[in-house]
């Protein structure tokens, strides 16, 4: 039994519930996973996960997850950064903006940040897509941020800030 966080349109971010996790790794194609790496990994960092649900049949269509990033020493410089996996199932049916949406109003209405983030490949166009319809603005291009096939890629950065709601 999955706890349910948020609904909207027709979709549901919930607590995974047994099994789910393991499910999604080996369902997902891996499109855009990063390389694995052997050198020492930075401080763990607290993230936070909720699987995507179609409401009307329970079926699982991927997660969201999100953790918190400093700019500067104090809370006001702190924001949400987001990340969202879909099994090829569920792409193309606006599954992704419903989904990033329900991340960004679940955290402007359960948290003081001010802001929450996302980036994607350069090459994810239906990520990208899904992040301007769920009302992120593009802000830039992160240069060489993530090795994958052993090339180093850009990302695009995306952000929405609760001013801008």
């Amino acid at each position: 039994m999955r706890v349910v966080l948020f609904v909207r349109g027709g979709f549901a971010l919930a607590e995974p519930a047994d099994g789910d996790v393991e499910r999604l790794r080996a369902e997902s194609d891996g499109a855009f996973d990063v390389d694995p790496d052997e050198r020492s990994a930075p401080p763990p960092v607290n993230v936070d996960r909720a699987v995507v649900v179609d409401v009307a049949t329970g079926e699982l269509l991927g997660d969201v997850s999100w953790h918190q990033v400093q700019y500067g020493r104090t809370h006001a410089c702190g924001a949400w950064n987001m990340g969202i996996m879909l099994l090829p199932a569920a792409r193309g049916r606006g599954v992704g903006s419903a989904a990033i949406r329900m991340v960004v109003e679940h955290l402007f209405a359960t948290t003081d940040l001010d802001r929450v983030e996302a980036s994607t490949d350069v090459d994810n166009l239906p990520a990208q897509r899904a992040l301007a319809a769920a009302g992120m603005r593009r802000e830039g291009v992160i240069r060489g941020a993530q090795l994958r096939g052993g090339v180093r890629r850009d990302l695009v950065a995306y952000g929405v800030l609760r001013s801008d709601r």
